[in-house]
């Protein structure tokens, strides 16, 4: 009978696990020194681990030639825990087995010694679902267990373990595993199985994969029956994706308001069949990257794509203002959400899509600074275009800037922090921030606030939401927040400046251009 991928490539040895060295390292030092705890708890996302690493632990510590911790996979313990004929290793699954008599059963088992290993283990999986009672139950044993019984509890949601259960067990966390990492797994699965697989194909398997090697294996699997050489096209037609080339095409037509072109390539997707739901969670995670793309200094270390196509984004990006670009991403999320709910799919994501590209949607798509700088150099073209056609000397138009909003001065910063007085009701401006921008509401999670005279100095170790409040629009919805629950208009300001903290240079970059073109500009910041 054929054996799927993840169950004939399971790690047999700490060794082998990938992406969890906080784990693996820590269980073979512990093994390695006999300092074997009586219960463990291993928690995570789905496919990173938890069930590998318990059973690979269960033959570790009833191993008859163990090696640095690791089993040897040769003694008749380990072959026999293999193929199952050792009775002294129980794998639970709590999901079904999850009464107070199930666990009252496991407790008079555990009183018995084991018949051929050393320890009797008792692997508990997705713990969680354990009744209130049944944990009641469990927690006498896990406190004061026989001295040859191992527990090891595994869990997707470890918040819904209670206190008393956590505090008698040495917690292990698996992390989701980089997508590099699964992606180098897959292609030695591959070169294993006489199958060629492109590098860009790997990490689409590992990007659909969101971080779980099983998950990662099932879908090449899958690409495997497919076809013996498999492509980026290979991938995307298996999992049901849209070519990456209908995001790029979708983003163009919300810039430039083309709601027809946008339902005609929502109409081409359909007819092949392609998942609206999907689709509109991939549209959104194109506009993450670009969020990423004008927040994060080096995204590549957090985007996982081409070359190219991280040359493209980079391109749109610029077309793009951070607030439009987030209330986009809120507007995905929210339709993805309704299609989950039984709304009919191909309906919401037009609707989605014609909302997206209304000129009237969440803000500028081009950056105001540059439309405004853009406007001023055509028209100085036009006019020595004009003077140049009739002979005359052209006129220079006269173009007065004035300064932007000036920051106080380092003397007045510490004064205002040396007035500034706790802000009792910045808990209540986030909750109310909530209504109107959930994701600037998220990013000053954690944050405090002072008042000094008329400023609301803010102090936050995130410096993404500073970055949020430079948008003029976002920076209304918190002084609209903060008027509505205090009845006061304030002025925002940061608790603490770096020295490189320094205003944007747009003002600059637009004299220099002016003066570049030949019109005298009057740079009132002179005065």
């Amino acid at each position: 009978m054929y054996k799927v991928l993840y169950r004939k490539y399971r790690p047999r040895y700490f060794a082998d696990v990938i992406g969890q060295p906080q784990v693996t390292e820590t269980l073979k030092n512990e093994l390695a020194s006999d300092r074997i705890a009586h219960a463990y708890l291993f928690t995570g996302s789905r496919g990173t681990g938890k069930t590998t690493c318990s059973k690979i632990l269960s033959k570790a510590v009833n191993c008859l030639d163990p090696h640095n911790g690791d089993p040897c996979g040769e003694c008749e313990i380990c072959r026999g825990i293999d193929d199952g004929s050792i009775m002294d290793v129980v794998e639970i699954d709590a999901a079904s087995n999850n009464g107070v008599d199930d666990i009252r059963l496991l407790r008079e088992e555990a009183d018995f010694t084991p018949a051929n290993a050393r320890y009797r283990v008792y692997i508990i999986d997705e713990v969680h679902m354990l009744s209130i009672g049944a944990f009641n139950a469990l927690l006498k044993t896990l406190e004061e267990p026989p001295a040859h019984v191992v527990f090891i509890l595994a869990t997707t949601e470890v918040h819904k373990l209670p206190a008393t259960i956590l505090s008698r067990c040495q917690r292990f966390d698996f992390r989701r595993i980089a997508p590099q990492d699964i992606a180098a797994r897959l292609e030695y699965v591959c070169e294993q199985e006489n199958v060629s697989i492109d590098r860009e194909a790997a990490l689409m398997v590992a990007a659909v994969a969101d971080g779980a090697m099983r998950d990662a294996l099932s879908l090449l699997d899958q690409c495997m029956s497919k076809s013996h050489t498999i492509t980026v096209d290979v991938v995307r037609t298996t999992a049901g994706l849209a070519d990456r080339s209908f995001l790029f095409d979708l983003t163009e037509k919300i810039i430039s308001n083309d709601a027809a072109g946008a339902v005609e390539i929502i109409d081409s997707l359909y007819r092949e069949s392609k998942d609206m739901a999907r689709l509109c969670t991939e549209l959104c995670e194109h506009f993450r990257a670009i969020m990423l793309i004008k927040t994060v200094k080096i995204p590549q270390n957090i985007l996982v794509m081409s070359e190219s196509e991280l040359q493209r984004l980079k391109e749109q990006s610029q077309k793009l203002t951070l607030d439009f670009t987030i209330n986009t991403i809120e507007a995905l999320q929210a339709s993805a959400e309704r299609m989950l709910r039984g709304a009919n799919r191909r309906i919401e994501a037009e609707m989605t899509l014609v909302r997206l590209c209304s000129k009237g949607f969440g803000g500028t798509a081009i950056p105001q600074n540059i439309e405004e700088r853009l406007k001023t150099l055509e028209h100085a073209v036009t006019q020595i275009k004009a003077g140049g056609s009739t002979g005359a000397k052209p006129s220079q138009p006269h173009i007065s800037v004035s300064p932007p909003q000036k920051r106080p001065s380092v003397e007045e910063m510490q004064k205002l922090r040396s007035e500034a007085v706790p802000m009792a009701e910045w808990p209540d401006v986030i909750d109310e921030l909530k209504k109107t921008s959930l994701t600037v509401a998220t990013s000053f999670a954690g944050s405090t606030a002072y008042i000094s005279g008329q400023y609301v100095l803010i102090d936050a170790s995130n410096d993404f939401c500073f970055e949020l409040l430079r948008e003029s629009g976002f920076r209304k919805k918190m002084r609209d927040a903060i008027r509505l629950i205090t009845g006061k208009e304030y002025k925002l300001g940061r608790y603490s400046y770096s020295e490189d903290d320094k205003p944007a240079d747009d003002l600059a970059r637009l004299v220099s251009d002016l003066k570049s073109a030949g019109i005298p500009v009057e740079d009132k910041n002179k005065n």
